[in-house]
C-alpha cells in the first residue's frame, strides 16, 4: 500500500486527447450513442429531411445528412472541439434548455475514437467546408461543394481504443441497438422525413405524415386499431400520445416511450404511473404500449443529470405521477378499451351454451370446423407410440402413461387435463405439456434436413419493423428447420408460403409476430440462440388455456408428454404435472 500511494501521489493535468476519450466513455458507449448525438444536432438544426447510412451495424460508418442551417467555417471547427456549443450561453440557460443537445462534448468525444469526414454548407454561402478528422486530430480543412445542411460521417468507431471495440455486440446486434435509436426520434418527429439505408439497402422511408399515421408506420400495422389517443392538459403539464389496449400487450419490454418536451426519456417512477393505471386490464408479466409525449415548463425539469440526457428530475415529481396515473386510467375507462362483439362471436357463444363445439377463431380467423388432432399434435405418429425424439420414450411409456385409464380423463375450464391414477389423480396443464412437446421435437429437428412442413393456399404477406426483419434473418435458418417456408418480398415485408405441420392453420402471422418477440424477450438470458427460438416457437405454437380437447386429443397428448425426456417441467421451468395422492385427499377430507 505505501509504494501504491507514493506512486500515485504526483498530481498530473490530462491531455486533452485522454479527457475526450475518458468523456467518450460517457456519452458514446456504442454505435448507437454515435447515431443519438448526430440526430439531435440535426434535428436543433432545423432539419426537415434526415438520411441515415450504416455499414456493419454501424461499426464501419454512421453518416447522418441532413439540410439543416449548416455551420460556416469557423464554427465547423469549433463544433469538434470540447465544451463548444451554440445552445446555451449563461447559467440560468441551463434551467431552461429548449434544445435536444447542449453540453458541448459529443462531437469531440465522438471525434476522439473515430475517423470523421464533416462536410456542412449553409443557406448563404456558394461553398461549403470539408472537415476530415483522425482520433480528434484535425487532419485536413477544405472548400467543397454542397448543399445546405450538414453530413457527418463517422467511420472505424473505438479503432484507436480496441479494449472498447472489444466488447461491441454482433453487427445485427449494433444494429438493432441503432434501430431502436431510431424509432424514439421517428415516433415523435413526424414531421420530419427519415431514410435510412444499411449496408446499401434502403431499410425504410419516413415521409411526414400524422403523429398517429407515423406510430402505426413505426410500429407495424399489427396494432392499427388497438391504440387509444391521450389528450389531457392542466397548468402544470400536458399530456397526450397513445396507450395500447389489452391485446397490444407484450411479455417483452421495447415499445415503451415517453417524451418529455421533444426529448425520449427514462423515468421508473412514471413508467410505475403508467403501468398500475393499467390494474388487471393485462397480466401482470406483460409490459403495455405506450407512446405519450409531457410538455412542460423547462424550468420545472433538471435535463442534465447524465451525460446521456435520458434521466431527468422533476421539481415535483409526485404531482406529475398523480396526473399521468388519472390520464391513462380514464383512457382505460372510456368505451374505447371494449371489445366489439359481432353477431358472428355472439352465435358462436349461443352453439358453445348448447353443447355444439365449435373452433373459436383468432384473430379474425373465419372457420367454423371443430379441432382436428392434426392441427397442433404432430398426425405421424400414432396414438401410444412414442416420438422418436428420445430414446428411452419407449419405455418411459410402458411406465408413466399406463397408469392412465383412457376412458377417466377429462378437461377442466378448458385448461387442465385430469385423470384418475392408481395412487390418486393427476392433473396436467395442457398448455405447458405441448409447449415441453414441441420445444423438444424443434430442437430434435434442427438437426434434420427435411422438416416436415404444409404448404398454404393462399399465401401470407406480412410487413415487420426492421428490428423484428433484422431478427428473422438471423432466425430464418432454424425456422426452416421448423418447417417454416418464408420468403422476402422487398423491403421488410416477408411471404409465408409454408409453416411447420403439427402448427394450428390460421393464425400463422400472428404466430411469427409473436415467436419473434419471444425471441427478443428471451435474449438476455440465453446465450444459445437454438435453444432460445425453440422456447419461443414452443410458447407460441402450443395450444392454449382455452382450447376445447376431444378424448382422444387428450390422450395423445399425455402420450406424447411421456415420451419427452422431462416431461414433468416446461422449458421456462414451470412445473406440467401435479400428483394428489389418495392419501391427501383422505387427509383433506378427515379420513385418516
Amino acid at each position: 500500500m505505501t509504494n501504491r500511494f507514493k506512486i500515485m501521489t504526483k498530481i498530473k493535468v490530462l491531455s486533452e486527447d485522454l479527457t475526450n476519450k475518458i468523456a467518450a466513455g460517457e456519452v458514446v458507449d456504442r454505435p448507437a450513442a454515435v447515431a443519438k448525438e448526430l440526430l439531435e444536432n440535426s434535428i436543433d438544426a432545423g432539419s426537415d429531411k434526415i438520411t441515415i447510412i450504416l455499414k456493419d451495424g454501424g461499426k464501419a460508418l454512421i453518416q447522418i445528412v441532413d439540410n439543416g442551417t449548416g455551420m460556416d467555417r469557423e464554427d465547423a471547427i469549433l463544433s469538434l472541439q470540447r465544451h463548444t456549443t451554440s445552445k446555451i450561453f449563461t447559467y440560468d440557460d441551463l434551467h431552461n434548455i429548449h434544445s435536444l443537445g447542449f453540453r458541448g462534448e459529443a462531437l469531440a468525444s465522438i471525434a476522439s475514437i473515430s475517423r470523421i469526414e464533416l462536410k456542412t454548407t449553409t443557406q448563404k454561402q456558394t461553398a461549403g467546408t470539408l472537415v476530415r478528422i483522425d482520433g480528434g486530430v484535425i487532419e485536413d480543412v477544405s472548400t467543397t461543394a454542397g448543399v445546405r445542411g450538414t453530413s457527418i460521417a463517422v467511420k472505424n468507431i473505438f479503432y484507436n481504443t480496441p479494449a472498447r471495440r472489444k466488447f461491441l455486440k454482433s453487427n445485427d446486434a449494433e444494429y438493432r441497438y441503432i434501430l431502436n435509436t431510431l424509432s424514439r426520434f421517428t415516433i415523435y418527429y413526424h414531421q420530419i422525413e427519415f431514410m435510412l439505408y444499411h449496408n446499401d439497402q434502403l431499410i425504410f422511408h419516413y415521409k411526414p405524415s400524422a403523429q398517429s399515421e407515423r406510430l402505426i408506420e413505426v410500429l407495424g400495422a399489427r396494432y392499427q386499431d388497438k391504440v387509444i389517443e391521450l389528450n389531457d392538459s392542466s397548468t402544470f403539464v400536458k399530456i397526450s400520445g397513445y396507450i395500447g389496449k389489452q391485446d397490444a400487450s407484450k411479455k417483452s419490454r421495447g415499445n415503451q416511450y415517453l417524451y418529455l418536451n421533444g426529448r425520449y426519456i427514462v423515468n421508473r417512477s412514471l413508467n410505475h404511473a403508467i403501468v398500475s393505471a393499467y390494474g388487471t386490464i393485462i397480466p401482470r408479466d406483460e409490459y403495455p404500449l405506450y407512446v405519450i409525449f409531457l410538455e412542460l415548463d423547462p424550468r420545472r425539469v433538471d435535463v442534465n443529470v447524465h451525460p446521456s440526457k435520458m434521466e431527468v428530475k422533476f421539481s415535483d415529481e409526485r404531482l406529475i405521477y398523480s396526473i399521468l396515473r388519472s390520464t391513462v386510467s380514464k383512457a382505460l375507462a372510456s368505451a374505447h378499451i371494449i371489445p366489439h362483439f359481432t353477431f358472428k362471436e355472439a352465435d358462436e357463444a349461443i352453439n358453445l351454451v348448447r353443447g355444439v363445439q365449435t373452433h373459436m377463431p383468432l384473430q379474425g380467423y373465419e372457420s367454423s370446423r371443430s379441432y382436428d388432432i392434426g392441427q397442433f399434435i404432430s398426425p405421424d405418429k400414432p396414438i401410444g407410440q412414442p416420438d422418436p425424439i428420445n430414446s428411452r420414450a419407449e419405455s418411459q411409456t410402458k411406465e408413466e402413461s399406463s397408469f392412465f385409464e383412457r376412458k377417466n380423463v377429462w378437461q377442466i375450464h378448458n385448461q387442465y387435463i385430469i385423470s384418475e391414477i392408481r395412487s390418486g389423480i393427476i392433473i396436467i396443464d395442457q398448455h405447458v405439456a405441448h409447449e415441453r412437446i414441441l420445444y423438444e421435437r424443434a430442437l430434435h429437428n434442427f438437426e434434420k434436413r427435411k422438416p416436415s412442413s404444409q404448404q398454404l393456399l393462399f399465401p401470407i404477406i406480412q410487413e415487420l419493423t426492421p428490428e423484428d426483419y433484422s431478427i428473422l434473418n438471423e432466425i430464418l435458418p432454424y425456422l426452416e428447420h421448423l418447417g417454416f417456408v418464408i420468403k422476402g418480398f422487398g423491403g421488410n415485408t416477408v411471404v409465408i408460403e409454408g409453416v411447420p405441420g403439427d402448427l394450428k392453420l390460421g393464425n400463422e402471422e400472428t404466430i411469427l409476430a409473436e415467436i419473434i418477440d419471444e425471441f427478443k424477450k428471451n435474449m438476455n438470458n440465453s446465450l444459445d440462440l437454438r435453444d432460445n427460438l425453440a422456447k419461443s416457437f414452443s410458447c407460441k405454437s402450443a395450444i392454449k388455456a382455452g382450447d376445447k380437447l376431444t378424448l382422444t386429443e387428450m390422450n395423445m397428448l399425455i402420450d406424447q408428454l411421456f415420451a419427452t425426456q422431462s416431461p414433468y417441467f416446461c422449458p421456462h421451468g414451470r412445473p406440467i404435472i401435479i400428483n394428489i395422492s389418495i392419501d391427501e385427499l383422505n387427509k383433506r377430507f378427515h379420513r385418516t
